[in-house]
């Protein structure tokens, strides 16, 4: 029969031997290199590579054949006269009635010479390309830029 005292004596072993295992398994090995970060998830911010912000056309509006000026002119003198039934009336509204004319075909024949292209790069900068075809690009995509042009990914 085991006397009590051996029976602490062993739960005491076991105890100090549990101790020492949990201990020994926290502690970092004395022989192990400094830790390396892992690689990161996201590249370096580009500078030639971001989104398209904006895209901003360029307007042209030509100079009048001639046709609108004088057909507003002839409708706007034909109104002055009968509105007011004098010489000066059919003069004023032949004016202005060129005038309008001038306007509304100058209007009609407007035209798209190039497109401002926004860009918001992954570095944080901005930059603005003025190209004369945009093809199927559209705000939000994606692009590159190479050779002073934007180019979709």
């Amino acid at each position: 029969m085991k006397s009590a005292h051996s029976s602490i004596r062993t739960a005491s072993v076991v105890a100090a031997v549990l101790a020492t295992m949990a201990i020994g398994s926290g502690a970092p090995a004395a022989w192990a290199g400094p830790e390396t970060p892992p690689p990161s998830a996201h590249p370096a911010p580009s500078a030639f590579v971001g989104s398209v912000t904006a895209i901003d056309p360029i307007r042209t509006r030509p100079k009048g054949s001639g046709v609108g000026a004088v057909a507003g002119g002839v409708a706007g003198g034909v109104v002055g006269h009968e509105l007011f039934g004098s010489t000066l009336g059919t003069v004023a509204g032949a004016a202005g009635g060129a005038v309008l004319g001038n306007n509304l075909e100058r209007n009609h024949r407007e035209g798209v010479a190039g497109y401002h292209v926004h860009v918001r790069l992954d570095d944080g900068r901005s930059r603005t390309i003025t190209q004369t075809h945009i093809g199927d690009l559209r705000v939000g995509d994606r692009v590159r830029l190479e050779g002073g042009q934007v180019h979709r990914m």
